[in-house]
């Protein structure tokens, strides 16, 4: 255990050249002061992946990811902040300073250590039981499912005897104590004393953790004995809900592709690994998803394809598994097995060609959910219609590109005999519902502050689509009264769309607190913290304002970067010996406010930065904690700045003049707000609080120059 130690982290990445670390994984060209390449995180045909030796970071002009060294190897090996530092530092030749741990820590972690090489002797005797003579049924098994030795040392693959206490005995000649196996989960205490194998005549599949160390197993037995697959129970290494079965050798794949096969058994991993299919595949241990699963899945990948089996139970899984991974950012595919096939059987029964075909014909899961409901549903009747529309519209607010979601509403209308403005509404609602449920988070649009001064493209390369209506849920009104958008990507909840604009003049502002930190005390204080709608733009500009204040003006970008790397982390302070801290706070907290900042008075304009921070930033030892994707947009939107040259007016009193607009495209955007908020209230027939209408009427007076801002 180490100390994430803020001084540690910056000697890393001094020490660090980002071009030769990259150059590892992608090859670079030349490119006058930097160096371009195909980009590593998405496809594409023209390099837009550029790397700086200057300013040491990376960005990406088509996907708009960037970073530093740190943020590189996280996206590329998905490994987290620690794992990055600890591999980093040792490149680098830096020693991480040890976390002191208190006795009962340290009994934890030695417990550990035990228990990880209590079950690679325990994978290294079920390896050799399997060449063995007593082998020979798991031999004869492997090989009819299409597995021959030369693939046994790849997966691991071995052979419990079945003895009642064949393991237990190994390793106790080997001084391991019987307990110690049970604490392992690879035995069990006999009611009248003494120990035997949890695991007995079972081909052995070993369940390794994201670092590749066996962590427990899975046991496919060979005599009928039930249950046909036993796992591991859990104990202080397996948490299934924490696992993919195939994770650490599929990695490489998954890193290439981008997307992963979830399969339900460990043959279907197999399967679709030894076939050549151009996937990767991982087992989810079972068809129960957890949220962990799909968050640690996701570090590696940004599509999936559910292959679950074709019966009952993987049909449910599969919708399980649909909701899970879309809610997290994850595109998501459905391949269709025929009725009764699993991957292995394809492939068995089939060959490769034919299980590449299924996963290459994987429908996007809005419309396998139309097509199930289609199935399900008598939409000859009223009731029907009634029912398709309720159970496609949590999918449909779900699509992230609006050209997208609008052919599929129009199509499916259509479809289903209902009028389009109907299923509109539905979609709406759904939007709103699931938007509730979870704080929103947004991908980055690209724009630098010189780029809005100069009029050369603001925000460079936004993907637009549609806004408006219905409480700001991006979907359009049934009028048809759209604003150009600039997409969010978000985790967890369906699309928001943000104007451009909104986008444009809150990325100038957090390049003006950064490069010209002289102007963070005017922004300050002319926005209340409610007028911020990314919570990553607020971010960056509090940590800008944390740092000209640590250091008496200037802002030094990669301490940013280490101070957002440690809080994605959940490290806190860098350098505190606290760890564990849980994420979200910030993301929800803003979220919050963008909503009630129409329903209450904000307090009177402060003079000064430290008093209109958002709150957690001044006088506090870390700002406001925010979610995860928060934190890695900020990241991004960091490095796009950084990447552009830095920016500066030409003429006396232009700076100025351009943050006054921006500033007051942010107040326009809150008077929106409160406009649509009080329409709410009064379509609902509620009273509108007094505040909010003295609200409205001293935005309305600011913006017109009536009063003092």
């Amino acid at each position: 255990m180490y100390r994430l130690d803020e001084h540690v982290v910056d000697e890393i990445r001094q020490r660090l050249d980002i071009v030769e670390v990259i150059g590892d994984y992608v090859p670079l060209r030349r490119a006058g002061r930097e160096y371009v390449a195909l980009c590593p995180f998405h496809d594409e045909r023209t390099p837009s992946f550029t790397v700086s030796p200057a300013k040491q970071m990376f960005y990406c002009f088509g996907c708009q990811v960037g970073g530093d060294v740190f943020t590189f190897v996280m996206k590329k090996e998905g490994w987290t902040f620690p794992e990055a530092v600890a591999q980093l530092a040792r490149r680098a030749g830096v020693a991480l300073p040890e976390r002191p741990l208190s006795p009962g820590q340290r009994r934890v972690r030695d417990r550990q250590e035990q228990l990880a090489r209590v079950l690679e002797l325990a994978a290294a005797f079920f390896r050799q039981a399997l060449r063995s003579p007593a082998g020979e049924t798991a031999r004869a098994y492997l090989e009819e499912r299409g597995l021959p030795p030369a693939l046994w040392d790849r997966y691991g693959l071995g052979y419990a005897p079945p003895g009642w206490d064949g393991l237990v005995g190994a390793l106790e000649r080997r001084g391991v104590a019987p307990a110690l196996l049970a604490e392992a989960g690879l035995a069990q205490p006999r009611p009248g004393g003494g120990y035997y194998d949890r695991f007995r005549h079972r081909v052995m599949f070993p369940i390794t953790d994201p670092r590749g160390r066996v962590v427990g197993f899975g046991g496919r037995s060979l005599d009928g004995q039930e249950p046909k697959y036993l796992n591991s129970p859990e104990t202080a290494l397996f948490n299934k809900r924490r696992l993919w079965y195939g994770l650490d050798w599929s990695r490489p794949r998954l890193r290439e592709t981008g997307t992963a096969v979830v399969v339900e058994g460990y043959m279907d991993a197999i399967a679709v690994d030894r076939a050549g299919v151009g996937y990767a595949a991982v087992a989810s241990l079972g068809t129960s998803l957890s949220e962990e699963q799909v968050e640690l899945l996701a570090r590696y990948v940004q599509r999936v394809i559910i292959a679950y089996d074709a019966d009952a139970a993987g049909q449910r899984a599969t919708m399980r598994g649909l909701a899970m991974f879309a809610d997290a950012g994850v595109e998501v595919r459905v391949a269709q097995l025929p009725p009764g096939r699993d991957p292995d059987d394809v492939v068995r029964r089939e060959g490769p060609d034919a299980l590449r075909r299924i996963l290459e014909a994987a429908v996007p899961v809005v419309e396998y959910r139309f097509r199930q409901v289609m199935g399900q549903v008598d939409t000859a009747t009223p009731r029907g219609r009634a029912e398709a529309v309720e159970a496609l519209a949590p999918w449909l607010a779900r699509v992230s590109s609006p050209v997208e979601r609008g052919e599929y509403v129009r199509r499916y209308a259509v479809a289903l005999g209902v009028e389009e403005g109907i299923l509109w509404q539905e979609v709406r609602r759904a939007a709103r519902a699931l938007r509730s449920r979870a704080p929103a988070t947004g991908r980055p649009a690209r724009g630098t502050l010189r780029g809005s001064i100069a009029g050369t493209g603001g925000v460079r390369g936004e993907r637009a689509g549609r806004a408006g209506g219905a409480g700001g849920t991006g979907l359009p009104d049934a009028g048809g009264n759209n604003v150009q958008t600039v997409r969010h990507t978000n985790r967890r909840v369906p699309v928001e769309e943000v104007p451009a604009g909104v986008v444009r003049a809150e990325r100038g502002l957090v390049a003006a607190s950064l490069f010209h930190p002289q102007w963070q005390a005017l922004i300050a204080s002319r926005l209340e913290p409610g007028d911020w709608v990314t919570p990553a733009h607020r971010l960056l500009f509090e940590l800008a304002c944390r740092e000209a204040q640590a250091t008496g003006g200037g802002v030094d970008t990669g301490r940013v970067l280490s101070r957002l790397h440690s809080l994605a982390a959940g490290g806190g302070d860098i350098g505190r010996s606290e760890t564990g801290r849980q994420e979200g706070n910030m993301a929800g907290s803003a979220e919050n406010e963008r909503d009630r900042d129409a329903d209450q008075p904000q307090n009177g304009v402060h003079d000064g930065v430290e008093e209109r921070l958002p709150a957690g930033a001044a006088g506090s030892s870390s700002p406001a904690v925010a979610g995860a994707a928060v934190y890695q947009e900020a990241v991004s939107v960091l490095a796009a700045l950084v990447q552009a040259p830095e920016p500066g007016p030409d003429e006396p009193g232009e700076m100025e003049r351009i943050l006054d607009d921006y500033i007051k495209t942010l107040k326009r955007h809150s008077l929106w707000k409160i406009q649509r908020r009080i329409a709410q209230l009064e379509a609902s027939g509620q009273d509108v609080p007094v505040d909010l209408v003295t609200r409205f009427q001293l935005l309305s007076a600011q913006l017109k120059g009536r009063v003092g801002r």
